[in-house]
């Protein structure tokens, strides 16, 4: 796909309801001509016709990302342009106002756009640039976090010909700022992302040498088009990634963390053979993975499923379980948090005890077992036991 024609898609789910900004229903090829459009699948002929009657975009200044509502993410509705650039990278929210991002150029200087209304068809408040980008990578995520602080990873193309390579890179930088707008910096914190090889010394150049990078070798991974979600006390970012080895297609790769302030563990790739450009959501108690594909991805959290728990009581002190509870199975639960558009609450795997008798001793124990092909067995963090 080329640099020129790749089409972001980004959005963002509001703590009501799933409110997503992509690009256009309809693509046109050039005015006055015939329309190539999008349809939604399923659409019976009546319902085509009346898409395109009401969707279609009849001229190049209607281009632009366009807002679509739904409460349920079954039935949508149509909310009208949100931004004239065609390059939107991530949106935000925070205090009832959308705060949409855009590159301008393509892959440069993030700008933004503040909208307090994306239902009304009109495009928000025209922010300006607010990162002077110096590797020219930008294809941004941006992520609000408890304290109201927004952060922003960029992608850095200073050790790569990102040209050659997806347009990613395998260094990331970390800025933020206190209101999304002021006081964005270059390589203001720790790089999130630092999967650089060797540097030879020399310099080369791309897009018609008008831009330089550092050479590395060997070949490095690259990431890139960051989306980031915090669930409980853990940030998970999902990105492009572009192997190194030949032999692997593209795919999707995640990054995870407790602490912003220090480089991302890798956690692992998803899917093969397609550019994601993804972004991530969370809807109706499931998360979601948008990208440039006909199917996304759909989770229903990090909890791995099929745990079973059940806690005994030592009634006399002899150390022997005399009563045990049935085994249950147990799972965390997720619930957005209030006010924040990618901050998803935690409520930890539990069971009800009271049918337990009074004891001088308690002992638990757990069964699981691997339940897909990727082998993922759970990690226990810790247990509590409450007792009167």
């Amino acid at each position: 796909m080329s640099h020129q024609s790749r089409r972001k898609t980004r959005g963002a789910f509001d703590d009501q309801t799933a409110l997503a900004t992509h690009f256009p229903a309809v693509t046109p090829k050039q005015e006055g001509k015939a329309l190539k459009i999008d349809y939604p699948k399923g659409l019976s002929a009546a319902e085509r016709r009346e898409f395109k009657k009401k969707h279609a975009v009849r001229n190049e200044a209607d281009r632009g990302y366009h807002a679509w509502h739904s409460a349920d993410l079954k039935s949508w509705e149509y909310c009208g342009k949100v931004s004239n650039s065609n390059w939107v990278t991530t949106a935000e929210y925070a205090n009832g106002k959308f705060y949409i991002y855009y590159d301008q150029p393509n892959d440069e200087e993030p700008h933004l756009i503040i909208d307090e209304d994306l239902k009304d068809g009109v495009v928000g408040k025209e922010m300006g640039m607010v990162f002077d980008d110096p590797s020219h990578g930008s294809d941004i995520a941006i992520f609000r976090d408890e304290d109201g602080s927004f952060h922003m990873i960029y992608e850095d193309w200073s050790p790569i010909n990102a040209q050659a390579r997806s347009w990613d890179s395998p260094l990331a930088g970390h800025t933020s700022s206190p209101d999304g707008i002021i006081g964005f910096k270059p390589h203001e914190h720790p790089y999130p992302i630092d999967h650089r090889t060797n540097p030879t010394g020399k310099t080369g150049t791309y897009r018609n040498g008008r831009q330089k990078y550092e050479i590395h070798e060997p070949e490095q991974d690259a990431y890139g088009d960051y989306t980031m979600i915090k669930v409980g006390d853990q940030y998970h970012l999902f990105c492009d990634y572009d192997p190194a080895d030949h032999d692997k297609s593209m795919r999707m790769g995640r990054f995870t963390t407790d602490d912003l302030y220090k480089e991302f563990t890798w956690g692992g790739e998803i899917g093969e053979g397609f550019h994601p450009d993804p972004s991530v959501g969370f809807a109706e108690g499931r998360f979601y993975i948008i990208m440039q594909k006909a199917t996304d991805f759909v989770s229903p959290g990090p909890w791995v499923d099929g745990v079973e728990a059940r806690v005994g009581v030592d009634e006399d002190g002899d150390g022997q379980i005399d009563q045990w509870t049935r085994w249950e199975r147990i799972k965390e639960s997720y619930a957005q948090k209030p006010g924040f558009a990618r901050i998803v609450d935690v409520t930890p795997a539990a069971m009800d005890l009271s049918s337990l008798p009074e004891g001088r001793g308690f002992q638990f124990e757990f069964r699981t077992k691997q339940l897909d092909a990727n082998k993922v067995q759970p990690i226990i963090q810790s247990i509590e036991i409450e007792y009167e």
